[in-house]
Parts: structure tokens; sequence; C-alpha cells
């Protein structure tokens, strides 16, 4: 289903919920003129956007008026997305943003079959590397993206210097609810515990999380990924009976453990964030096998028909005042090593050199050639979830 959401000028901003991560394709149309009215109608977080919205960036100022980027990124944090980024893009350029949202998966196949259709593509590490290897991302001018000078350096280039550059970084950990079971969970290995039998949802292996489990069931049982294939999906086989379900979508994963569905769950940092807004005495842990962590990206397509505006858009959203309102709203960890937050709004996110340096990034190269493999024996194994 497509919505078409139409922002125009009046004395506050209408806002349109673009569907959660488990819906059906959601297309936004937003024009320039919302943006005008969004610092009248936003409370207190709103007017630390409005000040990045008026500072973030001289190169957003170019004048694309008339022009239209098409963009297709992620679901969720729908409404603050259109306040940090894209109202005060439009306002600077001029320019009209056409938001598509949906699933990786289903994202990757739309933008397979009709690449022309598609200018940025916002999109995690593993779906990247899927689009890169079918030959449907462009190159980057990167001397037109200035803050790439500002972001962490592993982060400016994560799958080499002709793709796009990662906006943020997630850490996959374990969520759970301590009214629910008696089990303390430290590590990835706690989860075969048997006392935790049908209470833990793992993310499917077709998902970016998922990878991460599957790389982070290797470490805890000392096994190599492409090596002990084998026996790690044997330990797989193992944890089966504690599995009450494979998850597609960590909104409903969230949904499952507020409703007492499921008492622990494998869960990205950021939708631990969201989590805990609904219950606060949900317990984050972060594994004792190490920080497994995927980026998300900003690329262009090889079909993008607007290769400027598409840069600047990439360069206003590595922003100092844009990563800085996303970290503040809990949206995204940030990347741009200028964004300064306190130990109480860094909490659960991948923040600072030091955490970015204990992060345990996959082998893309690697998963790009066995994930067909994982995902049919995932598939055989996991079939009734």
């Amino acid at each position: 289903m497509r919505k078409t959401l139409s922002l125009v000028l009046a004395a506050a901003m209408l806002s349109t919920t673009i569907a959660a991560c488990g819906s059906s394709n959601n297309t936004a149309t937003t024009t320039a003129a919302a943006a005008e009215t969004t610092a009248a109608a936003e409370t207190s977080a709103a007017e630390t956007t409005a000040a990045a919205g008026e500072t973030a960036d001289a190169s957003a100022a170019q004048d694309f008026a008339g022009q239209t980027l098409t963009i297709s990124t992620f679901s969720f944090n729908a409404e603050l997305l259109q306040k940090n980024i894209y109202d005060p893009f439009m306002e600077q350029t001029g320019a009209k943003l056409v938001v598509e949202t949906g699933k990786n998966a289903e994202r990757v196949t739309k933008i397979e079959e009709s690449p022309e259709n598609y200018d940025v593509v916002v999109i995690s590490d593993s779906f990247a590397a899927q689009l890169g290897n079918d030959g449907v991302l462009g190159n980057i001018d990167r001397s037109k993206i200035a803050n790439l000078d500002s972001i962490y350096d592993v982060a400016k280039a994560p799958m080499g210097e002709e793709y796009g550059p990662a906006y943020t970084f997630n850490r996959l950990g374990i969520v759970y609810d301590p009214s629910m079971t008696d089990v303390e969970i430290k590590s990835f290995a706690d989860l075969w515990n048997p006392e935790l039998k049908d209470c833990i949802a793992v993310p499917d292996i077709t998902t970016t999380s998922g990878v991460l489990f599957y790389y982070a069931t290797a470490a805890a049982f000392g096994l190599t990924p492409g090596q002990d294939d084998d026996a790690i999906f044997a330990k797989l086989e193992e944890l089966k009976p504690n599995v009450v379900k494979t998850w597609t979508s960590a909104n409903d994963t969230i949904t499952m453990l507020n409703q007492g569905e499921a008492s622990v769950a494998a869960l990205l940092d950021y939708s631990y964030t969201t989590a805990k807004q609904a219950n606060p005495d949900y317990v984050w842990v972060s594994p004792s096998e190490g920080n497994f962590a995927c980026f998300n990206m900003l690329n262009i397509t090889k079909d993008c028909k607007n290769k400027d505006l598409a840069e600047a858009f990439i360069n206003f959203y590595l922003s100092k005042d844009v990563q800085q309102a996303d970290a503040l709203d809990g949206v995204d960890a940030p990347v741009n090593t200028e964004v300064e937050l306190t130990e109480e709004q860094a909490a659960n996110f991948t923040y600072g050199q030091e955490m970015v340096d204990s992060l345990v990034l996959p082998d893309w190269s690697l998963i790009t050639e066995k994930k067909a493999d994982w995902i049919n024996r995932w598939n055989e194994l996991f079939s009734v979830q």
C-alpha cells in the first residue's frame, strides 16, 4: 500500500505515521512548505531540531527548487525523521523528497527490479552488500560530502570507497523482562539455559540482526562462521526448544515482550530504547562475547537522477546538528564525532571512540557468499516458527 503525505503550510505540522517495519511498503511525498511550520508545532525536542535545520550544513543550502529526490528507507521513527531530517533539508534546498519505506528484504527486491525509481537507499550493511554485489548501487563523489571528515574512520567507507558511508552503528544485545524470568543473563551462551524454554525471540537470519546472532552463536561456543557452520547449526538446534519466535520485525518483537508472549529477545540497541518506553524495567545486556555490530548506510543507485542533490542529502544526514537531533530523540547513534551526549543521553547507544573501537563487525564478503546456504539451513531448522 502506498500512502501520500502532503505537508502544507499551517499553524502546526500535520504528522502522518508511516507504518512500522512489519507493514507493506508506504510512500510519503513531502513538500518544502511543511518545514516552515515545524518549529511552531513542536516541543522542546523539536526546538533542537529547528536549530539543526537552520545551521545543519551550508552545502544543503544550494538551490534545488523544483527537483525531486526519491528515497528508500526504514519505516521506524518516521515522524522523527520527518522532523529532524526531511523537513529541514527541504526548507534549505527547496527540493521535494519522496520517501518510500518497508522491510529491508522487500525493499531490496523492489530496488533491484526497478533501480531507476530510486535515488538514495538508506539500508543496513548486509543488504547494501547485496545491492552492491548485484551492481545496483552507484559511486558517490566523496569530495562533495564534506562531513565525511567529521565521522568515525570506520564509518567513512565501511564497504569500500565506491560505496556510501555509514550514518549509525547498532550493537546486538539481549533484552529481558526480569519479572518474567529468574534466569540472570549475562551472555549469549546463557540463552541455552533450559529454564528459558519457550521464552526467547531471536532474529531471523534473513535480517541483519539474524546474521549478527549467527556470529554471536559462533563466538559463544568458540566456533568460526564459514568454517564451522555444521557445528553452529548444531548449537542452534540445541537452542530451538527455547525459541518461541524467530522475528523479522523488531517492533513486533517488542510487542511480544510487552504482551508477555516472550520474556527474552535478542535485539539491536536502538530497539531497547523503544522497548523501555513501554516498560522501564526491561534489562539490557551487553553480552560477554562482545559487541557484534552492524551499520546502516547511505548509498545512491546507479540510476540516480540527481546525483548532486543525492550527495547533498547524504552530507546533510551526516552533519553534526542532524546527528545530534536524531540522537537526542533516541533515533540513531551518531557517527559524527562532534556530537556531544551526556552519559544518560548516550545510554545504550553505540557512542564514543572507545565503544566504536570495541565493535565486532562481520565479514560481509563471507556473508554474501554463504548467506543463501545459511538461510536454507535456518529455514529447515526453524520452519515451524
